[in-house]
């Protein structure tokens, strides 16, 4: 997964921590274990790396977020990596590496078919680490060299997965975010608006389920005069997964609302796809800014004046919840009334104000047109929303937000 946008709010302090130790406990575990056959290391080297390891099995656990491992599990786990030190003398070495393999083994089989995407290499890092940790303070024997190799190979590989997969990655608290989470074989955009805590809109390009738990997944689904899907997700205030399904096919990243909960209008709106749209933009410039909500302008009022009076006769009207349908529609029944135009249900001519088109030959209000993409600007608009998120729809309001940010 790669994160396309970012913000002013920083990393957790506590997990920029955690991933810090995660990576040089693994270079210190798996380069020790990859080099023993051809070097000599004393007691007290064998120690620290002992150390590293039982640091490195700790911070694993908790990056992995590990709460689809059961207790006893989890309790295995930590006394694999921290005993060693308190019995190097009493147990010999191959005692040591069979009482982790039994104990990590039961682990793996406890989340073989419960855990999330990548649980399997989430559990063979943290048996890589107690692994090493109870290796160090073995005899150098052949088998016990041969064990340290394969151990450090699963620390890298395991290592490896995690971090193309963005187990590694938190994007800025409390900001917008948008990712590409591969899920199976084919990657999928995800944005995420406004990211706090409470309800979230999640727009993806294609059908998605999207959740905050495993059991509690929804339908991504289109919206009126909005491209791609969209699903609601209430989020908390913690670092957590957002859950993706597609074809069967399960994937997780990482979000962190942060502690400030949203105090702008209801996502749940009929406004919010467009709003999103602008948040997508102004993340694509680089400079990312908040975005105003979608209301009513003078500019839009002017320009139904000028479409009803284009329409020789009866007009007709289609709106929907959103407080600027409202007051369009007393835009329109105004201008209307001035110049004698009747406003009928069954009118030929429909001013479309929010929702889906009836019958008729339809006249969009202004924020629901295709915006103009013959100029320069615009088009770099069109390409990069093209390659930072396919089959995404250019909008107006998106257009005005590329616009902002990039003269900024």
């Amino acid at each position: 997964m790669h994160g396309h946008g970012g913000g002013a709010v920083g990393l957790p302090l506590g997990f920029t921590l955690l991933r810090l130790v995660l990576l040089i406990a693994v270079t210190l575990a798996a380069g020790w274990a990859l080099t023993r056959p051809f070097t000599r290391t004393g007691l007290r080297t064998r120690r620290v790396v002992t150390a590293a390891a039982a640091a490195g099995g700790v911070a694993s656990l908790l990056v992995a977020d590990a709460r689809w491992l059961p207790a006893p599990a989890a309790a295995g786990v930590l006394l694999c990596l921290c005993t060693p030190p308190l019995l190097r003398d009493r147990f010999p070495g191959v005692a040591r590496c069979v009482v982790a393999l039994v104990v990590l083994g039961t682990a793996a089989a406890a989340v073989w078919f419960t855990g999330p995407p990548l649980a399997g290499a989430h559990v063979v890092l943290m048996a890589g680490f107690a692994g090493v940790a109870w290796v160090a303070l073995c005899p150098p024997t052949l088998m016990v060299r041969l064990v340290g190799i394969g151990l450090g190979v699963a620390l890298l590989v395991s290592l490896a997965q995690i971090t193309v997969a963005g187990h590694l990655v938190t994007p800025p608290a409390g900001r917008p975010v948008l990712s590409r989470v591969p899920v199976g074989a084919t990657p999928v955009d995800v944005l995420v608006v406004p990211h706090r805590p409470g309800w979230n809109l999640v727009h993806t390009a294609g059908p998605l389920k999207v959740g905050n738990a495993p059991n509690a997944l929804v339908d991504a689904e289109e919206r009126p005069g909005a491209s791609g899907r969209w699903a609601l997700v209430w989020l908390g205030e913690v670092r957590a997964s957002l859950w993706l399904e597609r074809d069967g096919v399960r994937a997780t990243m990482p979000v962190s609302p942060g502690k400030e909960p949203w105090d702008g209008p209801d996502v749940r709106g009929p406004e919010a796809p467009e709003h999103a749209s602008a948040v997508l933009a102004s993340l694509l410039t680089g400079r990312p800014a908040d975005q105003p909500w979608p209301a009513l302008t003078e500019a839009d009022a002017t320009a139904l004046r000028a479409t009803v009076a284009e329409i020789p006769g009866p007009i007709a009207l289609a709106g929907d919840s959103s407080d600027r349908s409202a007051k369009a529609a007393e835009v329109v029944r105004a201008e209307a009334a001035r110049l004698g135009k009747p406003v009928r249900d069954t009118a030929a001519d429909v001013v479309l104000l929010g929702g889906r088109p009836g019958p008729g030959r339809v006249h969009p209000a202004p924020w629901l047109r295709p915006p103009d993409l013959s100029g320069p600007e615009a088009q770099r608009y069109a390409r990069a929303l093209e390659a930072a998120f396919p089959g995404e729809s250019p909008t107006t309001a998106g257009l005005a937000a590329w616009t902002a940010g990039r003269s900024r």
